[in-house]
């Protein structure tokens, strides 16, 4: 497989790039998906209308649990398990899209799995083996990487009309004993999905030829996570090439969202009002776009990251680029917050049986806190506080104290010791990184003029209350209620309670999902070279030129534009790989290792990797390969690619049908 992926990536074209699509030329239909930690909502745009249409999904009534629909349907899967604790055990997925409200023996319920996506590539070690590495989901669970991933292609599912009506079969699909990486026949759940001033016809054509997916990602995380979540739309078949997928970051969508009015031929129009500087409450989101202008501060705090972005926005947003942005996440967000009010609260005293210390509120303190979740997860009564945590940071914003009782214990949580003992460490932390972030980017808090508030810690008064001290000359626009963790913002329409098209639009929608969509009005918003020359695809490359003969920098440059890359859109990362950076996610981060199986922790390809350095460097010369440990490598890395459907050590022509910054 190695020898395979060598032959093919040689020449490269560097104007590549960006290729219109030829099979879909006519389609204008992009869609916009937002994963979250807490649920999935997209958006559909027609480019050629400007027209956006948020999609809402409903339960067949046959289902005894269908309610009302949703413009966000949750990120949860009823497992099961069989057998468990023998060698033939088994994990199926019984169900996905919905909460029940309670489980059969032996299922248990997997949530918030965004966050394994960024840790590796599922592969299989050893032909037919299990896909690795293995996650350790509680003290007494533990399944394969790829179990969650194709939890989300069975989501993603749900916008695929072809799809429709392929319930989970009454076994489930077994998805860990060795799953292939294309699964025929992916089972999805019975959710139909509609959309505002569309005809379920119109819809169903639009999500058939599709030009193209617009993904979001937390800045901070590596390409991972994006080539991931791609096998995921792939699987589900959304489109037919990786080429057609695009990735924003979250904060950038989250602006895009603020500035772009829904409209669609039912004349449903978003909540947009014309913010005005003063009073004591923040500005509702969104606000007109010609009130925004020069320096611009997004916040969007969700349930696993905090993301942030700074821009100076143009007079005309159509000239905005990716380089006008300077983004940054940091992973203590809603669900940080939900396990300090338990440390902090709840259960002060309680060590939970943790290896490592207790993490610090309003610190991220990963492996803690990866190991802690493990611990609440792993119990019925640590189920039982998160679910209270959540109650509690909701309630508080609207009351003094809280009762809360679970079996015999009772509990009475003032507001006041939810405020000194986790909000303020968490807002102190929020400081710090925006102190950080407006230092990288050269701009002062009084050069802000607005800062856009979203997600659900976003929400906070206290948040607005701290930007307005830190950004004395900004406009703080921020979402009017707590909505948890979900990303969704009320528009003025009534609630969504059917699927006629007559009826108004459902009642929140998802706001990064509609940013996404809108990214194709904004030709110069892609990060084009990020998304042609994966780190992955560098790394091979720079083994095929170099070898025992020192070069220098200049040199392996030259040697690589030979080969089509085109290098000056990607030096610093080259740069980066050679002075011993592996591409992030090659080998699970040091802090992603406890959410790893003890056994997946100890894998044996990952301690080749890390035994001897791939690059020598001689300070004064340039840079040479480490031959042998070369070969380990592109073993490792042919695995990789083998268990994919999309190609990791190629780059990607883009098919964006509209100009970007590769031209400028």
């Amino acid at each position: 497989m190695a020898g395979t992926q060598q032959q093919d990536s040689a020449g490269h074209s560097a104007g590549g790039a960006i290729a219109p699509s030829t099979e879909r030329r006519n389609s204008s239909w992009y869609l916009g998906i937002d994963f979250g930690s807490s649920g999935l909502s997209a958006a559909l745009l027609d480019r050629t209308s400007g027209e956006l249409h948020p999609i809402y999904w409903e339960a067949s009534q046959a289902e005894a649990w269908a309610a009302d629909a949703s413009c966000r349907i949750p990120s949860a899967a009823v497992m099961a398990e069989t057998s468990p604790g023998s060698p033939g055990s088994e994990v199926t997925v019984k169900s996905v899209g919905f909460r029940p409200q309670a489980l059969a023996a032996g299922e248990f319920l997997l949530e918030n799995f965004k966050l394994p996506l960024k840790v590796g590539i599922p592969y299989q070690r050893e032909a037919a083996g299990m896909y690795e590495p293995l996650l350790q989901w509680s003290p007494f669970e533990a399944f394969s990487i790829a179990l969650p991933l194709q939890c989300v292609r069975a989501l993603l599912a749900t916008l695929n009309p072809s799809l429709r009506g392929q319930k989970f079969a009454e076994s489930g699909e077994i998805l860990d004993s060795a799953p292939r990486a294309n699964f025929a026949g992916l089972p999805v759940s019975n959710l139909i999905c509609r959309a505002s001033g569309l005809t379920p016809e119109t819809l169903d054509a639009a999500l058939l030829d599709l030009q193209g997916v617009i993904l979001g990602t937390p800045a901070g995380w590596s390409d991972v996570y994006m080539f991931n979540l791609q096998e995921a739309v792939l699987g589900a078949s959304l489109v037919a090439s990786g080429s057609q997928i695009f990735v924003v970051e979250d904060a950038i969508a989250t602006l895009l969202a603020a500035v772009t009015p829904v409209k669609n031929n039912m004349e449903v129009e978003s909540s947009a009002v014309d913010s005005a500087k003063g009073g004591e409450e923040a500005a509702p989101l969104a606000v007109n776009a010609s009130s925004f202008s020069g320096g611009t501060l997004i916040l969007n705090a969700g349930a696993a990251t905090v993301e942030l972005a700074l821009v100076e926005l143009p007079s005309n947003l159509q000239d905005l680029s990716r380089a006008d942005f300077t983004c940054h996440s940091f992973d203590a967000a809603g669900d940080a917050f939900d396990q300090d009010i338990i440390c902090q609260l709840l259960a002060k005293n309680e060590t939970w049986g943790m290896s490592i210390d207790l993490p610090r509120p309003g610190h991220p303190d990963l492996p803690s806190r990866y190991q802690l979740q493990q611990r609440l997860q792993g119990s019925a009564f640590g189920l039982q506080l998160l679910e209270a945590a959540r109650q509690i940071k909701v309630t508080l914003q609207h009351q003094k104290t809280f009762a809360l009782d679970i079996g015999q214990q009772h509990w009475d949580v003032k507001r006041k010791d939810l405020e000194s003992l986790v909000l303020v460490p968490f807002v102190q932390q929020l400081n710090r990184e925006l102190n950080a972030l407006l230092s990288r980017a050269g701009m002062s808090p009084a050069g802000i003029n607005q800062a856009i508030c979203a997600g659900g810690m976003g929400a906070w008064p206290a948040i607005a209350r701290w930007l307005r001290q830190k950004l004395p000359n900004a406009i703080v626009v921020q979402d009017q209620e707590l909505l948890g963790d979900r990303d969704t913002f009320e528009i003025d329409n009534s609630a969504l309670n059917s699927v006629s098209q007559s009826t108004n639009f459902p009642q929140k929608m998802g706001r990064v999902a509609c940013g996404l969509a809108s990214v194709a009005l904004y030709p110069h918003i892609l990060g084009v070279s990020q998304q042609q020359y994966s780190d992955f695809f560098l790394l091979w490359e720079l083994m095929q030129v170099l070898g025992q003969e020192t070069l220098s920098f200049q040199e392996i440059l030259q040697l690589l534009e030979r080969q089509g890359v085109n290098t000056r859109t990607c030096e610093p990362r080259i740069l980066r790989i050679l002075e011993g950076n592996l591409p992030a996610g090659l080998v699970p981060a040091e802090e992603d290792f406890m959410l790893l199986a003890e056994e997946s922790r100890q894998n044996p390809d990952w301690e080749a990797i890390w035994a001897e350095p791939l690059f020598f460097e001689d300070v004064s010369r340039g840079y040479r390969l480490n031959l042998e440990h070369a070969s380990v490598v592109r073993e490792y890395l042919g695995k990789l690619a083998s268990s994919s459907q999309q190609k990791l050590l190629e780059p990607l022509t883009l098919a964006w049908d509209v100009r970007t910054d590769i031209y400028r």
